[in-house]
């Protein structure tokens, strides 16, 4: 009897009984950690505002409002372009006026000056 225990003893595979429950238990710690790690980084990221989505909607929002900025910008400059074209011309205009006067006025004066000295 006592050599059937032996060879069993001696043939039998080693086995921990604790080791096993121990790592089980470790896995299902592990396990488990990991789950609450992944609530909590999604919750933050939702509380922050940095879900995918509600962050492409800002910056959607953003794009949209930078366009019409440009826009008003566009309009306002090509105002100011045809205004500018505006008044050169005028003052082209003008300063082909300001001369004909001159040129009046020299032509006035030449004559008052012969005038005066005729009569």
């Amino acid at each position: 009897m006592a050599l059937a225990r032996t060879r069993k003893l001696a043939t039998a595979r080693l086995e921990f009984g604790a080791d096993r429950r121990l790592r089980t238990g470790l896995h299902v710690t592990a396990v488990a950690a990991l789950i609450v790690a992944t609530i909590a980084i999604g919750v933050r990221f939702y509380a922050d505002g940095n879900a995918p989505s509600a962050r492409l909607a800002d910056l959607q929002r953003e794009n949209a409002a930078l366009r019409a900025d440009l826009a008003r910008v566009q309009t306002e400059l090509e105002l100011e372009r045809s205004t500018r074209a505006a008044l050169t011309g005028q003052v082209a205009e003008l300063s082909a006026q300001a001369s004909e006067l001159q040129s009046k006025v020299d032509f006035f004066s030449s004559q008052g000056g012969r005038s005066g000295k005729a009569r």
